[in-house]
């Protein structure tokens, strides 16, 4: 069933689109998005002998990304609203493609850090405006699994990095490998240029007002810091994984790629079911808590020396728990604060995260070169994912004792 939300113009002048290639289309972002980011990873061996450094030194490269994009998220988060999501999403593909052709052919590490910090910023006009219509155009009761749908193009972009970027480079070269990124960005593009519909637009909030509103909310605070532990937790399996397994288990770059890959298809496969739970009453808070022990469950797991099956496992569940923690929070926050603030919560809160997914890249690479150790970094990343539960866990006891406190003090006027 076609809905008027903005696309081809019909005969009265208002546009239809069907909701089904709107999702493929919003799910599609996140897949450029997420294989820029993941595109290096695959290939830290081959680009630490391109560029002369060590592995800290070539965790930057993905750090870079990131914390580009996490300070042009909050940017986006903050003014985000005062422009059309279309408009944002076209030009964030543009730059993409412009960014990585550029750093297909960098042979200097400076600038391909450059070029890697821009393309983080770019992808900052991707990940919000997709996920603030995905809120917006649709209903309550549908929300759940279309966030869901629209994150399985996170899972296609990391797992399609992790498996492509070195079968390119074996057989075609460095450069060749990192020119598909941006041929991907160029093809999606030019199908949404024609395709991608625009949402109605609507007066912007005072972002100074509405910005203060939320600093003052504690469990504002409190929901930017499980982002941000939860996210560095995640980051630490996702980023190291293929170095873990090449230098651990003996794969070359190519099976250390396609084996990492496993956590991409978790998180693909099980987003949407993720977000038909997320649907069910009581769904979002389920599938928060659940996802969060999860990942503490998998990380203790591979904390001792494990076999290979017990840490692909691990890897693949991981995978999961992120599905169900990333999507699913930021339907959670921007329910939570309101429609006026969704654009700026799902900004601020993904700012958040990839602030932790950048240091992954720099810390976990330190741990590594400076006690040449995984264990510490899985259990790093254990204490930060309990500690992400925790923290929420605590935010949800509250709001029912404050719900009970509330409903205490109705009977008790009621009685008088």
């Amino acid at each position: 069933m076609a809905v008027p939300i903005g696309g081809a113009a019909n005969a009265t002048g208002q546009t239809t689109v069907r909701p089904g290639l709107t999702v493929a289309l919003l799910a599609g972002m996140l897949v450029v998005h997420n294989a820029q980011r993941m595109s290096v990873v695959p290939l830290f061996d081959p680009l630490r002998a391109r560029y002369g450094i060590d592995y800290a030194g070539v965790g930057t490269l993905f750090a870079a990304y990131v914390l580009g994009y996490a300070i042009f998220q909050a940017i986006i988060g903050l003014v985000g609203d005062r422009f059309a999501p279309r408009r944002l999403l076209l030009t964030g593909l543009a730059l993409s493609a412009l960014w990585s052709a550029l750093f297909a052919f960098a042979g200097d590490f400076h600038l391909a850090l450059a070029l890697r910090f821009l393309l983080g910023a770019t992808s900052a006009f991707l990940y919000t405006p997709t996920m603030t219509l995905g809120i917006l155009l649709f209903g309550r009761a549908q929300r759940g699994r279309v966030l869901g749908t629209i994150q399985t193009g996170a899972g296609v972009g990391m797992g399609g990095a992790l498996v492509v970027m070195p079968l390119l480079a074996m057989h075609f070269g460095l450069v060749a490998s990192f020119l598909a990124p941006p041929v991907v960005s160029l093809t999606l593009l030019a199908l949404a240029t024609r395709l991608l519909p625009q949402a109605e637009s609507k007066t912007p909030t005072r972002g100074a007002a509405a910005t203060a509103r939320l600093s003052r909310r504690p469990d504002f605070w409190n929901l930017l810091t499980i982002n941000f532990s939860g996210m560095l937790a995640s980051y630490g399996i996702l980023t190291w994984l293929p170095t873990y397994l090449t230098r651990g288990f003996g794969f070359s770059t190519v099976g250390a790629g396609a084996l990492s890959a496993l956590f991409n298809v978790a998180m693909l496969l099980s987003a949407p079911l993720v977000g038909i739970l997320a649907d069910r009453r009581g769904g979002r808070i389920g599938v928060l808590v659940g996802g969060s022990a999860l990942a503490v469950g998998c990380y203790l797991a591979i904390v001792p020396t494990p076999t290979l099956a017990v840490v692909l496992v691990a890897a693949t569940l991981i995978g999961v728990s992120m599905s169900a923690t990333t999507a699913p929070m930021m339907l959670f926050g921007g329910e939570r604060f309101g429609p006026a603030a969704t654009s700026r919560v799902v900004g601020l809160f993904s700012s958040s995260a990839q602030i932790g997914a950048a240091l992954a890249g720099t810390i976990f690479g330190f741990l590594l070169a400076r006690y040449d150790s995984f264990p510490i970094i899985w259990a790093a990343c254990a204490a930060l994912a309990l500690a992400r539960l925790v923290l929420f866990v605590t935010l949800v006891l509250r709001d029912r004792a404050r719900v009970g406190a509330v409903g205490e003090l109705a009977s008790e006027s009621v009685d008088r």
